[in-house]
Order: C-alpha cells, then structure tokens, then sequence
C-alpha cells in the first residue's frame, strides 16, 4: 500500500474532492483544468478591476446540484434587487436549467464525516481543503486490510 495526495478542492456543498492530485499540485486533473478556465471569472483586483462587488455577479463553478442551486439564488436575488437585466437573467435561468437537468444523477447527499471542516484560502481568493490528505492505493495484488 502507498498514499497519494488528494485533490483540495471544496465543492460547494463542503466535500473535498476526493480524486488523486497531480504531482506537484493541489488538484486533480479536472480541477487543475477548472480552476484554470474559472481563474479569468473569479474576480479581484489584478484579473478584473472594473468588478463592481454588490453590483457584477459571480457565480461559482457549475459542477453538482448544490452549485446550480446557490448559482439560481445569485441570478434570482440579483434579479428581485434589479441588479441585473431582466434578459440577461433569463438566458442565465436556462443555462442553470440545462444544468440543473445534467445534475440531477451526479451524486449523492454528502457524508458528513467528509465534509471539509477547516479552510485555507490562496492569494487569489481561492479556498483549499486543508494541506495532507492522502488516499490510500493498494497494489492490485496486494489484499486491503
């Protein structure tokens, strides 16, 4: 048996993606590539000064039914609080429809002993699982305990 580093990344419902990290990295394969594409929407000063927070919306990556489901509550609220065109909110809608209808089979309720209790935030305003899980891999040939 061996140990690999896990991937940090916190869906949004608070589970720790629990797929091996890259070498020399804090994500998997499909994380790395996420966050990578997500880097130029995540805002802040350096990547989009003209971000206007309480106005601009962000929505968080699309990637289980929790997310679709926080991201329906960014565009409805922002919507009854008239901070954004009515238009755009609809095309917005269909989009977290489509989503929403991809979701539905992707996983399960979350198991709360893996829910991510402690956080670490990055430079750019990204939050990491704690640094040191590991997953546990057995040689095909080697008996689990």
């Amino acid at each position: 048996m061996y140990e690999l580093p896990v991937c940090r990344h916190i869906k949004t419902n608070g589970l720790q993606c629990r797929a091996v990290a890259l070498t020399d990295a804090p994500f998997c394969y499909f994380h790395t590539r996420l966050h990578a594409r997500q880097i130029n929407y995540r805002p802040n000063e350096a990547t989009r000064p003209y971000f206007n927070i309480g106005r601009d919306l962000e929505l968080c990556a699309i990637e289980d039914r929790e997310s679709v489901q926080f991201a329906l509550s960014v565009v409805i609220n922002a919507l009854a609080a008239n901070r954004i065109d009515p238009k755009r909110a609809a095309t917005l809608l269909y989009g977290l429809q489509l989503a929403s209808s991809n979701a539905a089979r992707l996983n399960i309720a979350p198991d709360t002993p893996d829910v991510v209790r402690s956080v670490e935030s990055t430079p750019d305003g990204l939050d990491l699982a704690e640094l040191g899980s590991v997953i546990e891999i057995y040689d095909r040939y080697e008996k689990a305990d």
